[in-house]
């Protein structure tokens, strides 16, 4: 009886990781010591997360909810992509306490212009529900040199975008 109890429970185990398509929230390390704080920060590889994508993002909200608590300098959250609030699954173990949205949290650099899963503990959520994307994020807006957008891989108007 104990063998196949044990049993069950690894399979219920099994089930409940197979569920969680899309984990964030874990507390991840950054890999850097303090990487200051004027915007977010990814930080990959991440081996402490599935995604591989830690991401940390400065508290832009005044009102920040009962129980939030701010993350060492070095630390984030485990991230992953997406297309909208439904793709964030939060872990158990994770500190957001409003759970997470789908938004565009860095507009340079490589991670530049994806939508990633954000702790809702640190931003402005309109009305709406749900983040816009920046105007900076825009395909038409030529002076953003983001490889990410639409037409730019591969395009001699954008010489760092290398071809897909």
């Amino acid at each position: 009886m104990p063998r196949s109890t044990t049993l069950l429970g690894l399979v219920a185990v099994l089930f409940g990781l197979a569920a969680c398509d899309n984990p964030v929230g874990r507390i991840c390390d950054l890999g850097v010591e303090d990487p200051g704080m004027t915007s977010a920060v990814m930080g990959s590889p991440s081996l402490d997360c599935q995604s591989k994508l830690c991401l940390k993002v400065p508290v832009s909200r005044a009102d920040v909810p009962e129980g939030f608590r701010q993350l060492a300098p070095n630390r984030g959250m485990c991230t992953s992509e997406c297309e909208s609030d439904g793709d964030c699954d939060k872990v158990p173990e994770s500190p957001c306490v409003t759970g997470f949205t789908c938004g565009v949290p860095l507009v340079v650099g490589p991670f530049c212009c994806q939508k990633y899963c954000i702790c809702k503990d640190y931003v402005v959520v309109p009305e709406g529900g749900s983040l816009a994307t920046p105007e900076a994020c825009q395909a038409s807006n030529a002076s953003n040199n983001c490889c990410n957008l639409d037409g730019r891989a591969g395009n001699p108007q954008y010489p760092n975008c290398p071809p897909d």
